[in-house]
């Protein structure tokens, strides 16, 4: 400690200065108890700060300790060491099943329908075995043949035809009995997802998803179409006569007729709605065999070689 008197440098224990023999200022060893009390504190503070971080460390390890035992719970359920929660189906996989039981129901009321020259397709209307198809498919006086998903062949014969429109009903009394498809007796927007359904290039009871991409589509090809839906579900020669179906409902919406196919291919179906009346008309009070034979005679008069090609334009 220093002499306050002559500065010198003495022993802290020192009583007097060996240099001046002044005694040791009291004043002296006050300031010099203060100087190691103020470096003590120092000391103490930076050992609590130390302290502290190791209880703050301390406390985070054990926080983390949940997460971490979670963690190993979930990596057991991941091995197979404990049985994982069910989850619910997702609702893509719903619509899929039900898209798939829809196409099943529905296939058992569609029937290949076929003559000595054409090919088509054809739906129940109703539980008596009638059944609707365009009138290009039956358009002949050769034998008439229906067949079902099962492969079942009865002979059918034509109750309604048009020469204008180009729907037809037939009848096949061995189906009788038979469920029909219900139908939808209002007009179906455009964005509708559909199934369309027949046996086109000769494959039966197909099924092809797709939409309604118009509507109000109007043209004449051997017979006058008005009001039809545009569809880009595929159809092919043979889909002709086939039930459009909506897919959210599972009614008939359409009779798919005709395919454009220049260029990209488009499908067009006669909407239900636009033909229900004649139907009707045709169920109350059914076509002679004398009526159909002229109207089937001035088909061929019209050179219907051409006409059995309707199905596409």
């Amino acid at each position: 400690m220093f002499c306050s008197n002559c500065g010198y440098k003495n022993k802290e224990a020192a009583r007097f200065c060996i240099d001046c023999g002044r005694p040791m200022d009291r004043i002296t060893r006050i300031l010099k108890q203060r100087k190691r009390n103020k470096l003590h504190a120092i000391v103490l503070s930076f050992m609590l700060i130390g302290a502290g971080f190791s209880v703050a460390q301390l406390n985070e390890e054990e926080a983390a300790q949940p997460a971490t035992i979670e963690a190993t719970a979930s990596t057991k359920e991941t091995h197979g060491q404990e049985p994982a929660p069910k989850t619910e189906a997702a609702p893509q996989t719903e619509n899929a099943n039900e898209k798939i039981n829809l196409i099943e129901e529905t296939r058992n009321k569609v029937f290949t329908i076929k003559t000595d020259e054409t090919s088509g397709t054809g739906f129940l209307f109703t539980d008596s075995g009638i059944l609707v198809t365009n009138a290009h498919v039956v358009a002949s006086n050769d034998r008439l043949i229906v067949r079902s998903a099962e492969g079942e062949e009865q002979p059918g014969r034509v109750i309604g035809i048009s020469v204008v429109d180009d729907v037809a009903l037939v009848l096949a009394e061995a189906y009788a009995g038979n469920a029909p498809i219900e139908v939808e007796a209002n007009q179906t927007a455009v964005g509708t997802e559909v199934i369309a359904f027949g046996s086109p290039s000769g494959f039966e009871n197909s099924a092809s998803i797709g939409y309604v991409t118009g509507t109000g589509r109007d043209f004449e090809h051997n017979f006058i179409y008005k009001d039809m839906y545009q569809i880009d579900a595929q159809l092919a020669p043979g889909s002709s006569g086939g039930p459009l179906v909506d897919a959210a409902t599972g009614k008939v919406i359409a009779i798919n007729s005709i395919q454009y196919t220049d260029g990209n291919s488009i499908g067009f179906s006669i909407p239900m709605h636009t033909v229900d009346s004649l139907l009707t008309d045709w169920l109350n009070n059914p076509m002679s065999q004398e009526e159909i034979e002229q109207i089937l005679g001035h088909l061929d008069e019209n050179d219907w070689s051409s006409k059995q090609d309707s199905d596409t334009y």
